[in-house]
């Protein structure tokens, strides 16, 4: 389930990242996480929304969706 809209989507269409000193990063295996869908993760108003839900810099946040769309 997509921590944004809250739809459900198969595990493996979904994005997997966790909150790490203020940062958002690429789940690593240990800790909690979160699900992303990927239209949440290119849409403007949702990434600011979860910038100011985890508070981090809206910037750093829209790259790192950007990276992991672009490379996997």
């Amino acid at each position: 389930m997509c921590i944004s809209c809250r739809q459900r989507f198969p595990r493996y269409t979904l994005m997997r990242l966790q909150l790490e000193t203020q940062l958002v990063v690429k789940y690593i295996g240990v800790g909690r996480s979160f699900y992303l869908c990927k239209i949440c993760a290119t849409n403007q108003k949702k990434q600011t929304g979860l910038a100011k839900r985890f508070k981090v810099n809206e910037a750093n946040l829209t790259e790192l969706l950007k990276e992991i769309l672009n490379n996997g």
